[in-house]
């Protein structure tokens, strides 16, 4: 987003570069799972209401 203040973002960076690679990793996994899921989710979404 655009409107993130940038102390904030230095702040987000700063956490998100104290984690190891492992933890970067895992939770990379977790946010790309979750995303393929809603995708999924709203396609099928779409797909069911056109059919009605």
């Amino acid at each position: 987003m655009t409107d993130t203040p940038k102390h904030i973002l230095d702040y987000q960076l700063k956490i998100w570069l104290s984690k190891s690679p492992a933890e970067r990793l895992h939770q990379m996994l977790i946010d790309n799972e979750a995303l393929l899921k809603f995708w999924n989710t709203t396609k099928q979404d779409k797909n069911h209401s056109v059919k009605k």
